[in-house]
This record gives C-alpha cells, structure tokens and sequence, in this order.
C-alpha cells in the first residue's frame, strides 16, 4: 500500500476496493512512516472502515507511542483498539513448533537436533523454519544423516550463537559425572576398562570441542602423549559410528556441555 506519483482514478478505485471489505490486517504498520500520501489514504479507509464496524488488525514492530514519522491522527487512531504484545516463543514452544513443522512435513529428526535448535535460534518462528529447511537440503544434497554435527553448522551459520566455551576440565567433569566415575582416576595409571573407556572419550571430546593440542589434551587427561590421543579418537569414533547406545550416550554428554 505504498502510493507515489499513482493516477488520480488508480487510487480512488484502490481506496474504494478497500472500504469495501469486512477485515483489514496489514504487517508492519511502522513501514508508512514518512510517507505521507500512504499515510493520508489510509486515514480515510481507516475512518471509512471503523466508522461501518469492519474489524482492523495492524501490526508494528513497536507500540504506537514509539512510531517515529507516523502522523498524530493516525497514532490517535491506533489507541483505540486493543494493544496486544506478542512475546518470542520461549525454548519448550519453539521445541513445540518444531516438532509440529517436522511432523507436518513428514520428516523425521533426532529429539537432541531439535533441542539445539529450539536453544540456539530463537528470533522467530520463520527462522526456526528456515533452519529445517536448510538442514534437510543439506542432508538431501550431501546425503548426510540429520545428527547434531549436521544442525550445529547449519545453525551456526544462519544465526548468531553465543556459544559457550567448553574446557578440558568441563569435560572431565561432565564425563566422569556421566559414568560415576571419580575424576582422579582419570589421571591415574589405573587399566580398568571402564577406566579406560572414559578416559578416551575424555580425549575424544576435548580433541573435537577445543582447540587444544593433542599433546596438550594428553598432558591434562592422564599424563599421556600425543600418540594416545589419536589412539583414543579413533577407538571412540568407531564405536560412536556402530553402536547407538554409546552415541546416544555421547550426545547427551555434549548437550550438557554446551548447556550455560
């Protein structure tokens, strides 16, 4: 509805089809600032319309005591009708409409996927459908299987994350907490497997999620060389690549982690 330079009779005839309707809604009201000839037109259907009981629904980004460039009469005119704030979706119903967005388009995502997503992109709700756009393009076009990895770069990408730093010691602590397994043990000689299979997740973990060396990840976890660090990665990632139950486990630990 913006109006420059328009014939005379286009806009009588776009005034008239207007007047004659039930219901007007119209987004982003706060667009009309400045322009005055929008702005005188659509005080005349405004008036045309209340006047004969038609319903209006505007919406701005912004209540009306904060429209900048908007002429007084129409901000009077947007007071008199209920003034309603929509809050952003908190991260359960941002999860919610996810899942309904996912289910309607017949997909199928892992349920930590869709609660990263949820805690990372929470704008709106078109942004929570353009990254489930994005992550079945992807996976569809590389034939990737949809997994956290896959939805932490899609996300980071199209939004802004306030990421939290994750440490060595983070890991030590949300690993051992995991198993029930005392931190010291990491650090001792002990060969228990369950020992053992900690300690190399541990490893696993600090090589993916920080930008330690392996050297400097084998001198914290345990006192070991570099050597045992690769060692380490690859017994997990393949056990993390045939066994659900472990990955399962896995990305629950790392969801914890990134938890602030």
């Amino acid at each position: 509805m913006i109006f420059r330079n328009l014939p005379v009779l286009h806009i009588n005839d776009f005034i008239n089809f207007y007047q004659s309707i039930d219901v007007l809604i119209i987004d982003d009201i706060q667009e009309f600032a400045s322009l005055t000839k929008t702005q005188n037109t659509f005080f005349h259907i405004f008036n045309h319309l209340h006047q004969n009981g038609k319903q209006l629904i505007l919406t701005s980004d912004r209540s009306p005591v904060l429209l900048q460039g908007m002429e007084e009469r129409l901000l009077t005119r947007f007071k008199w009708g209920l003034t309603a704030e929509l809050e952003k979706p908190n991260v359960e119903l941002r999860k919610g409409i996810l899942k309904n967005k996912i289910h309607r388009d017949g997909l199928n995502f892992p349920e930590e996927v869709i609660t990263y997503i949820a805690e990372n992109v929470n704008e709106s709700v078109r942004d929570l459908e353009g990254i489930v756009i994005s992550i079945m393009a992807h996976s569809t076009i590389y034939n990737k299987e949809i997994d956290l990895d896959l939805a932490e770069r899609i996300v980071r990408k199209a939004v802004k994350c306030e990421t939290k730093v994750i440490t060595i010691e983070d890991i030590i602590e949300k690993v051992c907490k995991h198993f029930e397994v005392e931190p010291s043990a990491l650090h001792s000689k002990s060969r228990k497997r369950e020992v053992v299979q900690v300690r190399q997740l541990a490893m696993f973990l600090a090589k993916k999620h920080t930008d330690s060396s392996s050297s400097k990840i084998g001198q914290l976890i345990g006192s070991r060389d570099h050597a045992t660090v690769l060692h380490a990665c690859k017994i997990v990632k393949g056990q993390f690549d045939v066994d659900k139950s472990f990955r399962a486990e896995v990305e629950e630990i790392e969801t914890s982690l990134r938890k602030k």
